[in-house]
């Protein structure tokens, strides 16, 4: 791999760029990538996606690559954002020989959830050092109102988006789609919202933690995925790229959108901010920090 054959090939793949989405004025190619404004606030996010940590040598490349576009995409989804475009820089190893096949799956995925990579930069690492992969990917998007974490209310009831837990079995951590359309469905009736990266434990917390409240899940309720080894599991395997999110009672919460369940998984409650879960024989267990650890 060279840096500079590397670039041009970018440049070739995305010259349709312009025309295939009006909002992107200059792609690949220049200095700069050039944006048509939008009257909407923008919602920017960044996320690494790193060789053995986020996903092992089996992971075939396409899923590489879509994991990393997912992960920041999700963000945005648990912002009630609509994604609009997403730069892209990768650490490759000297010699690297995937790289062109790598940057047009990660092309196409980001295409595929509507934030075309505009620009980005690549580096390799000297031959007598070696490292994993390293991918980080901006994504931004455009919400009129985005939902924060920092807005659960005291009587909400808690829900989370379809199963979760088991996430790294059968490689489908890097298979997740990302909630944009429920996301948007949700806005107009809920408080407060998180994308479940990191495990429902260690989110849930954070948006308590945020709101300045206490996060009562019921083991019971929370929806276990057929991969999962238990309510453990569930809890603090992260990756599920899913959403957890609090709204009024009187929201008249569907039971699914788009064809994904939604689960009502706890409450909200005054209370030192945690997320406590109560078991099934009326103990409790502080889920806090029950979740994947980045560092």
């Amino acid at each position: 791999m060279r840096e500079r054959e590397l670039l041009q090939h970018i440049a070739h793949r995305s010259a349709d760029l312009t025309h295939a989405c009006p909002h992107v004025l200059v792609g690949p190619g220049d200095d700069a990538a050039v944006l048509a404004p939008h009257p909407d606030p923008l919602v920017v996010t960044i996320d690494h996606t790193v060789q053995h940590r986020h996903y092992d040598d089996h992971l075939p490349l396409e899923l590489v690559a879509r994991k990393a576009i997912v992960r920041s995409v999700s963000d945005i989804a648990a912002m009630a954002a609509t994604p609009a475009w997403a730069l892209a820089t990768a650490l490759l190893p000297a010699g690297y020989p995937h790289a062109d096949e790598l940057f047009d799956h990660m092309a196409r995925w980001a295409r595929h959830f509507q934030c075309p990579l505009v620009g980005g930069d690549i580096a390799s690492l000297p031959s007598d050092m070696p490292g994993p992969i390293v991918l980080t990917v901006t994504v931004a998007g455009h919400a009129r109102n985005p939902i924060l974490r920092s807005t659960a209310r005291e009587g909400d009831f808690a829900y989370v988006t379809n199963a979760l837990g088991g996430s790294l079995t059968n490689q489908r951590h890097a298979r997740a789609n990302p909630r944009i359309e429920e996301a948007k469905q949700l806005a107009g009736r809920i408080h407060a919202m998180i994308d479940l990266s990191d495990g429902l434990g260690v989110d849930a917390a954070r948006v308590a933690h945020a709101s300045k409240v206490r996060i009562e899940l019921d083991a019971n309720a929370i929806p276990i995925h057929t991969d999962a080894k238990g309510l453990h599991a569930a809890l603090a395997d992260g990756e599920d790229y899913e959403l957890f999110f609090t709204a009024p009672p009187n929201a008249n919460m569907p039971s699914q959108i788009n064809g994904t369940p939604i689960t009502r998984v706890g409450r909200v409650v005054a209370g030192a901010p945690a997320a406590i879960v109560i078991l099934p024989d009326g103990s409790t267990l502080d889920a806090s920090d029950q979740g994947f650890e980045h560092g």
